[in-house]
């Protein structure tokens, strides 16, 4: 393949002006109009109610990929309108080959890359920075998230919506649901940002409605169409009230047995379309799935994400200063565990999050309840920011207690984020900046960050700095490793070459250097990674590593192991692959290798996953995550292995069961779960939890875990 870089670049510009200058000519036709109809369909995915053919309708559609602005291979039609209560959307996605329509998935909230898909883009508020996504499977699984800043959907945010699809000899069909009390939005305006994005997988195909170039992702919330029409909208009384009964049995080595039998509530009123007040008593999250076994061989503490439906609800609303990770004023993970990990009740939560005008509002209150190592505690969180312009803010956050002592502790911040999507031929820029300081009983610190960002296609760029002080400390919130000058910076290019079986390249160039506050180097990493992703939906990756660590003083980075102080530095390698989950039996895996004196050693890993989803009632994966240490001190290994069997025999009943594993705890994990989504607003749940401790060639049993769970939702 020779293709000049020359000629790509003359290329992707020379697509992009095109396709740009389309869109400017051609922006009116990517309205329509939502007619407001009295009836209400019946959600089966069969769209054969007489208020179908009332509907507003478009069928405009335009490839995305592998061919921007080209010719779909299948015509794809969506209707529209809308009842006081709630927007209906049907899209009809004919098909002259129905037998190779792929349609195995339905798992709730699962992105898998296996079925021909439908997915949605509203921005009800039209500014470009946030939105919603809804999204369903060709074999009826469906998800939602929020779209924040032009990132990926967050799938672990969930409303109450439904849908439905079906499939006949001409194709398959999916209606849509979404009443309006599910959505924030502002009364005053009448037009909706919106888009519709169909995926045809067994020819790699993306269609599109409006903004149909793949230089633009759907996710930037920029360039979408209109709903027009949407005026005088019912959100009822506004209170969503969810009564909810959890019956416990917990059995732990050297302990007596328990069941407790337990309410709790949850109620959510919105204060006015876009402003929701929300609280909850005696929270019981025992529907939460699992976390992610994580070996840590750092000597910095680990993330972990949170997944507490409570917290997730309008988290957005909490983010502060565009801060991936680290250091966090808030992260609610913290919340409900005390300094030795243990689980700390929640017996009283509520917030009030949204938008009032131009201002954004996130307020958090939490009482937990006392444990033998926490006397009865309180957090406060308190973010708020202020729309400048279309698409910038400028805000402040202060959180208030410590959830992990009794101690006091504050924190307290101001950041901001300049945004333009119209600068170089519809290209967006993003500056963003950050400042914080902690009081607590450790000291008094501060901290702050700047970054600039070329989020596009086909260049992506990002610089970033921040400070952290040596003792700073966000009680509330996550810091990785505090006393830093920590700087990053991020080169990405994409190119789309003209061949039959390669859709796309990526070239990514990063860097990632942390120094002490007097500017010395303590750690480095420079690397180079390529992804190639093939038309078949296969991926292959390559990169390479460099990385310098300076140890101060000596670190044990396993038991007995210990690393001297000194300056180290080495290179990696790594090579990956990764097939489409349509094939059936899939799998990924990597393999990274410590090429020259990882540590005064030698580091090898390789970790993948095979998948086998047979029917859309079956699926089941094993994964192994394994790590070789051979060092001047020591040898040791720390493997992870999982898996997970599924069994979903009907779109609403989903059994699954994950096992976990680790050499390093030598610690077994099973959870087992039955969910029955009896309706969008109730659900049933039973659980089953089993620990085990390997002992040299046995396992025995240190806790066995049940929990029945049923919550109502009842909308006024």
């Amino acid at each position: 393949m020779q293709i000049t870089i020359n000629y790509l670049v003359k290329t992707s510009f020379l697509v992009a002006l095109i396709g740009f200058q389309s869109l400017e000519a051609n922006d009116d036709i990517f309205e329509v109009n939502v007619p407001r109809l009295n009836e209400a369909p019946k959600i089966d995915g069969v769209l054969d109610e007489d208020v179908w053919k009332r509907a507003g309708s478009f069928s405009n559609f335009t490839q995305v990929e592998p061919e921007s602005f080209g010719r779909p291979s299948q015509e794809t039609e969506v209707k529209v309108f809308s009842t006081t209560k709630a927007l209906y959307i049907g899209v009809l996605c004919f098909d002259t080959e129905p037998d190779k329509i792929l349609a195995k998935e339905r798992r709730r909230d699962n992105a898998g890359r296996g079925d021909d898909r439908v997915r949605l883009a509203i921005d009800t508020f039209g500014r470009g920075i946030n939105g919603y996504y809804f999204g369903v499977a060709g074999g009826g699984g469906k998800s939602d998230g929020v779209v924040r800043g032009g990132g990926r959907p967050d799938l672990t945010w969930d409303t109450i919506w439904d849908c439905d699809t079906s499939l006949d000899s001409k194709g398959w069909y999916v209606e849509f649901e979404i009443p309006f009390r599910s959505l924030a939005f502002d009364r005053n305006k009448s037009i909706w940002n919106f888009n519709v994005e169909r995926e045809i997988r067994r020819n790699h195909e993306k269609v599109r409605w409006a903004s149909p170039t793949r230089l633009r992702s759907m996710w930037t919330l920029q360039g979408l169409g209109k709903l027009k029409g949407l005026t005088n909208l019912n959100t009822g009384l506004g209170l969503d009230v969810r009564p909810t009964l959890v019956g416990r049995f917990t059995d732990k080595e050297d302990e007596d047995s328990i069941f407790d039998l337990e309410p709790s509530l949850d109620a959510f009123y919105r204060l006015t379309p876009s402003l929701t007040a929300t609280m909850t008593w005696k929270t019981d999250f025992a529907e939460t799935d699992v976390d992610e076994r994580q070996v840590n061989t750092t000597r910095f503490p680990l993330f972990f994400p949170e997944k507490r439906a409570f917290f997730l609800e309008d988290a957005d609303k909490f983010a502060f200063g565009g801060i991936y990770r680290s250091p966090l004023p808030f992260h609610s993970r913290t919340i409900g565990l005390d300094s030795k990990g243990n689980r700390v009740p929640i017996s009283l939560g509520s917030k009030i999050t949204g938008k009032e005008g131009k201002w954004n509002i996130g307020l958090l209150g939490v009482g937990l309840e006392e444990t033998k190592e926490l006397q009865s505690d309180e957090i406060y969180v308190s973010r708020v920011s202020y729309d400048l312009f279309d698409e910038s803010y400028v805000g402040g956050i202060f959180t208030y207690g410590d959830p992990r002592s009794d101690e006091d502790a504050e924190t307290y911040g101001i950041d901001f984020e300049l945004k333009n999507s119209s600068i170089m031929e519809e290209k967006t820029g993003i500056i963003r900046g950050w400042a914080m300081g902690t009081n607590t009983e450790k000291g008094d610190d501060l901290g702050w960050g700047l970054t600039a960002m070329y989020p596009n296609k086909p260049l992506y760029a990002r610089l970033s700095v921040q400070k952290i002080g040596e003792d700073l400390d966000p009680a509330a919130g996550f810091i990785r490793r505090p006393g830093i000058y920590e700087w990053w910076s991020f080169l990405g290019y994409e190119i789309y070459p003209e061949l039959d079986w390669i859709n796309e390249i990526d070239f990514d160039f990063k860097t990632n250097i942390d120094t002490d506050l007097d500017s010395n180097a303590l750690s480095e990493e420079v690397e180079l990674e390529s992804d190639i992703e093939l038309n078949s939906g296969d991926f292959i990756s390559f990169g390479l590593k460099r990385e310098r660590e300076l140890f101060q003083e000596e670190f044990e980075i396993f038991d007995n192991v210990i690393i001297p102080e000194g300056d180290y530095s080495y290179w990696r390698a790594h090579a990956g692959i990764m097939t489409a989950q349509s094939r059936g039996i899939y799998f990924s895996g990597n393999t990274g290798l410590g090429a020259n004196d990882y540590l005064d050693g030698t580091r090898y890993g390789i970790d993948g996953n095979i998948g086998w989803q047979p029917s859309p009632s079956y699926s089941m994966e094993i994964g192994a995550e394994m790590d070789w240490f051979d060092l001047k001190n020591g040898e040791f290994e720390t493997i992870i292995l999982n898996g997970a069997v599924r069994y979903t025999p009907t779109k609403k009943l989903a059994l699954t069961t994950r096992v976990q594993f680790d050499t390093v705890s030598n610690d077994l994990g099973i959870n087992s779960r039955i969910r029955w989504m009896v309706n969008p607003q109730s659900d049933v749940y039973l659980v089953l939890n089993q620990g085990f401790r390997r002992f040299d060639d046995r396992f025995d049993r240190t806790m066995t875990e049940g929990v029945v769970k049923a919550g109502w939702t009842f909308r006024f």
